[in-house]
């Protein structure tokens, strides 16, 4: 009994400590994101008035850069050490700040795709929307419903191997050692 709560211990100090290839993606999918906000906040600043068919497509674009960059930072603040309980103020900034860019992107969507195609030939004309500026925001917008989409399907994945392997199982936890 001694050995098995040992190697159970080992077991989850293994999974709760990161592995470096973990270390290493978190890093470079938070740089990614980090680079996608900053560019979309510059394309943004530059083509600021240069979108007449839709003037809060560059907004959207700022906006959705700097809450982007805000909650990567917040994401860096430790949460705690395991003994102390998690920053109540963090958290509430954390939700906060993804309910926010939740409802922009909702928002987003609608600025993008509700003037596609723009026109982006007629400078001055009232359909006239930077090209740049549209596709960027075109393109984050459809990357995001795509990134939506395959998480979706790999927890509908997980959900069915979860259901088939419990279906499976003839008497559940019953027959497992140290099971009810």
């Amino acid at each position: 009994m001694a050995e098995e709560s040992q190697s159970e211990t080992l077991l989850l100090r293994a999974t709760e400590e990161p592995s470096s290839v973990h270390s290493v993606l978190m890093v470079l999918g938070k740089l990614l994101f980090a680079v996608l906000a900053v560019a979309g906040i510059v394309i943004g600043i530059v083509y600021f008035s240069q979108c007449p068919r839709q003037p809060p497509l560059p907004v959207y674009v700022v906006i959705l850069g700097i809450v982007t960059l805000l909650l990567l930072f917040l994401s860096c603040i430790p949460c705690g050490d395991g003994t102390n309980r998690p920053s109540t103020l963090l958290s509430c900034f954390r939700a906060a700040g993804f309910l926010f860019l939740c409802a922009w992107f909702i928002a987003g969507n609608v600025w993008v795709y509700s003037i596609y195609p723009p026109d982006y030939e007629a400078v001055g004309h009232p359909d006239f929307c930077q090209r740049t500026l549209f596709l960027f925001a075109f393109g984050v917008t459809t990357a995001i419903h795509m990134a939506l989409a395959v998480a979706l399907l790999l927890a509908l994945g997980i959900l069915a191997v979860i259901l088939i392997l419990n279906a499976m199982m003839p008497y559940g936890r019953h027959n497992c050692p140290g099971g009810p």
